[in-house]
């Protein structure tokens, strides 16, 4: 009895540990494009010696807290010194479940090592985040130590305002278009490209580490070229939640690409913020109360998805659209909002002509041009006051006037189109 009473408390002992070995902290999660689940982080060893051979476990539960699935994954550093942190990208690897998952636990294990020298300076960094949402990080390092660096590599860690990690990349060392060891006293470049555009516009700063067989380097900060570097706090009603509500998640990727667009695109520009605040107060004056009877209603719900499908064609082909444009980023949210108006037009209102023919004020749509005339001169005018003078208010009024005639036109051109 003594006897299995001190192996109990042997065990204990173990686990306790073990779990003070690491502890996890900046962590995130969201759903990919293809419905794979990431939770990100970075875990820290808080031990008192270097750890190699580190194995992450992330455990998947629903909401009634039965377990879904286990997956392991290493940290992107090969050894962790005492009181230093490695980042990590644990992913949940089942679309056709990851709706089901609830929370999730970390936990890690691995083994006392030798600790790693500071041996490898990074020099520089420059980076960019194009219109698609790749990040590309170009980054100059160099090898201080004595030995060679075998297999070298650098890790950046994406942040965003809030401190968490929501994107990670890494690359190796190449010279010539060929992965290079890093001889003492010499540079090499590295070129991060980091593809998850659901997150990388979310980034303020960006961490980089160089890691290779050797040697280690100092962690360095930067600031990130990117769109969240200038994003303003929540105010609390930034949420899409009619479509968090019909795709039952705020990581749902279609909601992700709702967001990427708006806040990756349209707040990106005075003419995008101004429409969006008008956008918003029509918005959210209804938006609660359909997505809480949504929620109740599968029939809506079902109805919602498969109406939201189309848009996000939309948005991809006027996201290319601001791509093509991109000399000025004020002309091409202009020409992404056109083209996206336009085809919303053409898909969710077109069919009102069909009305319009069919009554005896269909007879009078030929009138219809001159006030749209109107209302385009006055739309296109109100946005180039808007940008000269910097006027909130005109460019309120010039880019919601510009969507509505934007819709109204091809609504009216298809009204024209079957009359004939």
């Amino acid at each position: 009895m003594v006897a299995a009473a001190a192996v109990l408390a042997l065990l204990l002992f173990a686990q306790q540990a073990a779990a003070q070995t690491f502890s996890f902290q900046n962590g995130s999660s969201y759903v990919d494009e293809t419905k794979i689940m990431h939770v990100l982080g970075e875990v820290r060893n808080d031990s008192g010696s270097a750890m190699g051979g580190v194995i992450m476990t992330a455990s998947f539960y629903d909401k009634d807290g039965v377990l879904l699935a286990e997956y392991r994954n290493a940290p992107r550093l090969r050894v962790i010194n005492p009181g230093e942190s490695a980042p990590f990208d644990m992913r949940y690897i089942d679309p056709p479940s990851v709706s089901r998952v609830a929370n999730y636990t970390l936990s890690a294990e691995g083994q006392a090592a030798d600790e790693k020298p500071v041996g490898i300076k990074i020099l520089s960094s420059q980076s960019r985040l194009d219109v698609l949402g790749v990040y590309f990080i170009n980054v100059d390092a160099r090898n201080d130590g004595p030995q060679a660096a075998t297999n070298p590599a650098v890790v950046a860690t994406l942040y965003d305002k809030n401190g968490n990690v929501v994107a990670i990349g890494e690359a190796v060392a190449e010279s010539g278009g060929r992965v290079t060891d890093m001889s003492p006293g010499q540079d090499a470049g590295f070129s991060i490209v980091v593809a998850e555009r659901l997150q990388t516009y979310k980034a303020v700063k960006y961490s980089l580490v160089a890691d290779s067989d050797q040697y280690l380097s100092d962690v360095m900060t930067f600031k990130a070229a990117g769109l969240g570097a200038n994003a303003q706090p929540s105010n609390g009603t930034s949420g899409c939640l009619i479509a968090t509500a019909a795709f039952e998640s705020e990581l749902a990727p279609q909601v992700q690409q709702l967001r990427v667009f708006r806040d990756g695109l349209a707040l990106k520009t005075m003419a995008g913020s101004s429409f969006m605040q008008v956008f918003n107060a029509w918005y959210y004056s209804f938006s609660p109360a359909v997505a809480d009877y949504e929620r109740e209603a599968p029939w809506l719900k079902s109805t919602v998805q498969v109406a939201l499908y189309p848009l996000l064609g939309i948005l991809d082909l006027s996201t290319a659209v601001y791509g093509v444009l991109g000399f000025s980023n004020e002309v091409a949210i202009v020409g992404a909002g056109l083209t996206a108006s336009s085809l919303i037009g053409l898909v969710y209102f077109a069919p009102v002509s069909a009305a319009l023919i069919a009554t005896r004020k269909g007879r009078q749509v030929g009138r219809a041009k001159y006030a749209l005339i109107v209302a385009w001169t006055a739309s296109l005018a109100a946005i180039a006051v808007g940008e000269m003078a910097a006027s909130a208010e005109a460019l309120m009024f010039g880019t919601a006037l510009l969507v509505l005639s934007a819709i109204s036109t091809v609504v009216l051109a298809v009204a024209r189109a079957v009359r004939l």
